[in-house]
């Protein structure tokens, strides 16, 4: 069977706080149940890179352009990832951004066995003043502001459906107890490309994160503290090995 080749992606995990020194929420909105991919879970806001996104950033960037931090990004391109994570938040949550304010922070890839393939640019931005997020009723149907060790604590109480990555960023998130602590370990963090393994047999489908014992580590990337996940019932749980 031939790989299906993943589509360029965006998404924007959006926090909020009084102030840089203050405990801050990050917003998650819950995906329709009729959607097709990742129904009734909750996640950050996002989408596919579209034509127009691609056309506006080939028309907005000059050779003065600065450099990707994703490695494997020109600027043109990494443009268009910003431009889609910008209109997908401004979509799904009425939330208005500027592109430039985007900080990247991951870069993950659906494993090659699904059919529905996604080459996914996660970023980093703070609520703009002044603006309330609402979900669209459409793709989404609810939105929450939580503390990240509360989200994580709703889905191990079944009350939140949290795909791999999202869990693996709000659980690294949850390390820090400021927004500017938050932000620091944005701007810092490595880029590496994370392609999670999905074993699937007659009894059980299982997802893992590079160094699982089942999975050799990558360069640049930080072992999460759950690299097994294992599907029951239509949610994802954090098994260990």
């Amino acid at each position: 069977m031939s790989v299906a080749t993943p589509r360029p992606a965006a998404t924007v995990v959006v926090l909020r706080a009084p102030d840089d020194s203050d405990p801050f929420e990050v917003l998650l909105v819950r995906r329709n149940d009729k959607v097709a991919f990742m129904a009734g879970a909750y996640v950050f806001p996002g989408g596919r890179v579209d034509d127009a996104d691609i056309s506006a950033a080939a028309q907005s960037v000059d050779a003065s352009a600065p450099r990707s931090r994703f490695s494997d990004l020109d600027p043109q391109t990494d443009r268009s990832y910003r431009i889609a994570a910008a209109r997908e938040l401004r979509e799904e949550a009425a939330v208005t951004i500027n592109a430039d304010d985007l900080i990247p922070l991951a870069h993950w890839v659906t494993p090659d066995i699904e059919t529905r393939r996604y080459d996914t640019r996660f970023f980093l931005v703070r609520m703009p003043e002044a603006q309330i997020a609402r979900h669209d009723d459409s793709e989404t149907t609810a939105l929450e502001w939580l503390r990240p060790a509360d989200a994580i604590a709703r889905s191990r109480a079944g009350d939140l459906l949290l795909p791999p990555p999202t869990w693996t960023t709000l659980q690294r998130l949850a390390r820090y107890r400021t927004f500017a602590d938050a932000l620091a370990w944005a701007c810092s963090t490595a880029l590496p490309r994370v392609q999670p393994g999905l074993l699937r047999d007659a009894d059980k489908t299982m997802l893992t994160l590079p160094g699982d014992p089942s999975y050799p580590t990558i360069d640049g990337w930080e072992v999460p503290e759950d690299t097994r996940f294992l599907l029951q019932d239509g949610r994802w749980q954090p098994v260990k090995p």
